[in-house]
């Protein structure tokens, strides 16, 4: 490796969605010279700005009195907690309440565009996002140039512009520069192959979650787990792998007025119509596997509470019908479960608990003249709860190195707060950025040895193994079969033996020629590596709790498993510990 091009700036953020560049902006307006790395372009990159259709986007969670008196910052807090079932930071949930409504503000003051209340017109239209007791989710208006959250890059990108902030567009990030437990830059590469060295004072992750692992998900390819990965071949740790959100998501429609509807609602309200889940046999998936003490419509009226599958309550039995009518051989030719709406009764629709749009009026609207009311849905991955484990300031265990947005740990937990990553990413953006320019003002000397990145890509022989693609190919199919609901410890410890494979025989041995084949041999082993994390995690947890779901392990077991797995290297070797995370917000030691 010749490196072509040497660039010195105090303070490297790497990724380009909504907490990267708030965490940039943060830490130029915060004096320090700052340099974004994107692999695409900024607006262009991140899972934050993948565009959806339907007006509504992301919902963020802010207790600013809109959603009424009932409602307060320590409500929120408390929200965050109650849904973290014991896997949060409580220290980090309770920055997130207090200051999520100040974030907010400042943007809305910036220009960013909320959904306007249908009544009183103000840009604060407030209803109930997953898991919360109160109406405080903020609607953003959703377009194809911004998607979900609308131009909310767009203002923050345009705040930087006054301030001294480089972006580096179209480069990969390779791998972090770590010696001596410091961190002082990175390695990157560029679409002609030229190879960068960044050398600073901080670097800050700001690269987004891993849900490129499964076949079906709701980020951009290039969302690869690149940050948890490079975050813990440095010595970081990770935790709480095994909370993964899926979704409910439409694969085919057999109706365009249908459809429309369904991504109106995301996943959650239509439900309270009761439709019917049924297999490519014509058979009712859900009636068959409820307890007794449970009846189809309270399945379906508490799933409005939440888009993402918990375990948590009776809604948990609409995911895993669908899983395993798919995994039985039983699904529809389009490889999903069928969602029948024929059999409803329009006139008799009852109002739900408002979510993004009222049910009986869009519902009466859309479906009312169509003949043939069905769906095909199957899940989607949203997000990972977990990541690298930080402090209330972005900061991990290796000096100078900072992690905000989805890669983080502690704000989220077993189950997740809707509209709480976006809210999230801004919290701690500010935070983190503002740290990590002060750590750079104060290093005086810094050690650029690159050696490590140059083994690691020593590793990589252009021989005649698999290629990425069909590695890529069968950790989705594994990741599908083992890890999506429902798991169990047969499944768990057959995907763990073969990724082990995988990582140390395959993909290292993966042909490429040019640099596009090598970043997505790369890319392919970060993926592995956070899917091996998932895999160990979800095979230690050995009870149900939230988004981890155990066949064999159906409770919540409080006793042995009120704490989370903690994931690092030493020595090149894997350990974990299991350690409760502070559920006092007034200890401010980190762990316990």
């Amino acid at each position: 490796m010749k490196i072509d091009h040497y660039i010195n700036t105090d303070v490297l953020v790497i990724g380009g969605g909504v907490a990267a560049t708030r965490a940039a902006l943060s830490s130029a307006q915060n004096g320090a010279k700052t340099t974004m790395v994107i692999k695409k372009e900024l607006g262009k990159s991140g899972s934050t700005n993948w565009p959806r259709k339907g007006m509504y986007g992301s919902a963020w969670q802010a207790s600013d009195g809109c959603g009424g008196n009932s409602d307060s910052p320590e409500v929120h807090y408390k929200d965050i907690m109650n849904s973290a079932l014991g896997m949060a930071d409580a220290k980090l949930a309770k920055i997130l309440s207090e200051e999520s409504p100040e974030r907010l503000r400042e943007l809305e003051y910036w220009g960013f565009n909320l959904v306007k209340d249908p009544e009183n017109k103000k840009p604060h239209y407030s209803g109930y996002s997953c898991f919360a007791s109160q109406p405080r989710a903020h609607g953003m208006l959703a377009n194809t140039k911004g998607g979900h959250t609308g131009n909310l890059i767009e203002v923050m990108s345009n705040k930087l512009t006054n301030y001294d902030c480089e972006i580096h567009e179209n480069i990969t990030i390779i791998d972090l520069i770590v010696n001596d437990n410091q961190c002082s830059g990175a390695i990157g590469i560029n679409k002609d192959g030229d190879y960068i060295k960044y050398k600073c004072g901080s670097v800050i992750i700001g690269t987004g979650g891993a849900a490129q692992i499964f076949p079906l998900n709701s980020t951009p390819g290039d969302i690869t787990g690149d940050g948890y990965a490079m975050a813990f071949r440095a010595g970081a740790s990770l935790t709480n792998l095994e909370f993964m959100q899926y979704m409910v998501k439409t694969i085919y429609s057999r109706s365009k007025n249908l459809q429309t509807l369904v991504d109106s609602q995301v996943g959650g309200t239509f439900w309270t119509l009761n439709p019917k889940l049924i297999d490519i046999n014509g058979k009712n998936i859900l009636e068959e596997i409820l307890p007794e003490n449970i009846n189809e419509s309270e399945s379906f009226e508490m799933r409005t509470n939440h888009y993402p599958f918990s375990s948590r309550d009776s809604s948990k039995w609409i995911d895993i019908s669908i899983q395993r009518c798919i995994r039985s051989g039983n699904a529809s030719e389009k490889g999903g479960v069928i969602v029948d709406f024929s059999e409803i009764d329009f006139k008799n629709i009852k109002q739900s608990k408002p979510q993004h749009s009222p049910t009986k009026s869009v519902a009466t609207t859309l479906l009312g003249d169509d003949e043939n009311k069905q769906i095909d849905v199957t899940h989607s991955a949203h997000a990972v709860n977990g990541g690298i484990v930080v402090d209330e300031w972005g900061s991990t265990e290796i000096d100078g190195l900072f992690a905000v947005g989805e890669t983080i740990a502690g704000p989220h937990g077993a189950d997740r707060l809707g509209g709480g990553m976006i809210s999230q990413s801004c919290v701690y953006g500010k935070r983190t950025g503002e740290k990590a320019a002060s750590y750079s003002s104060e290093i005086n000397s810094i050690n650029d040895n690159h050696e490590k990145i140059q083994i690691r890509l020593e590793k990589f022989n252009n021989s005649n193994g698999p290629s990425y693609n069909s590695i890529r190919k069968e950790l989705k199919t594994l990741a599908k079969d083992h890890l999506i609901v429902e798991r169990n410890g047969t499944g768990l410890n057959f995907f763990d033996n073969r990724i082990n494979e995988l990582i140390n025989e395959e993909i290292t041995n993966a042909p490429f020629s040019g640099n596009i084949r090598l970043i997505k041999n790369l890319e392919t082993e970060n993926l592995l590596t956070v899917a091996r994390l998932m895999v160990k995690s979800a095979k230690m947890r050995k009870e149900s709790r939230g988004s981890h779901c155990r066949l064999d392990y159906q409770n919540i077991d409080n006793k042995s498993w009120n704490k989370s797995i903690f994931w690092n290297l030493e020595n090149g070797k894997l350990k974990y510990k299991l350690k409760q995370y502070r559920q006092d917000p007034n200890n401010v030691k980190q762990l316990s």
